[in-house]
């Protein structure tokens, strides 16, 4: 019966995308993605990392980007078209291993075309 097996996808039917030899696990990560490269071009971030982990016990959290702002700021963004109860929960984790980081939620809205 294999024959009649099909993929499933994502759950949230994200489609993974590639940008610059980079895999992104959606299009709102990729587009993220584009406008921290604008940015970098125009002099607002210094820099910006992908896929950072920060280990607690128990887990990890894989922050999409951590970003290093012209102003001194730095900034750890996760983006996302859902927020789940798992997210929520590793959030308050973070809240209590990593105080002095703050998760910005990145959420592009969402055009019909």
């Amino acid at each position: 019966m294999r024959g009649n097996v099909r993929s499933l996808g994502h759950k949230f039917n994200a489609v993974a995308v590639e940008r610059d030899g980079f895999r992104f696990k959606s299009k709102m990560q990729r587009q993220r993605y584009d406008d921290l490269k604008l940015a970098q071009t125009a002099g607002d971030v210094i820099m910006f990392l992908q896929e950072v982990p920060f280990r607690m016990p128990g887990t990890v959290y894989w922050a999409d980007f951590m970003v290093f702002w012209a102003d001194g700021n730095v900034t750890v963004e996760d983006v996302k078209g859902v927020v789940t109860p798992t997210f929520k929960t590793k959030r308050r984790m973070m809240e209590i291993h990593y105080p002095s980081v703050k998760i910005i939620c990145i959420n592009y809205k969402r055009t019909k075309r």
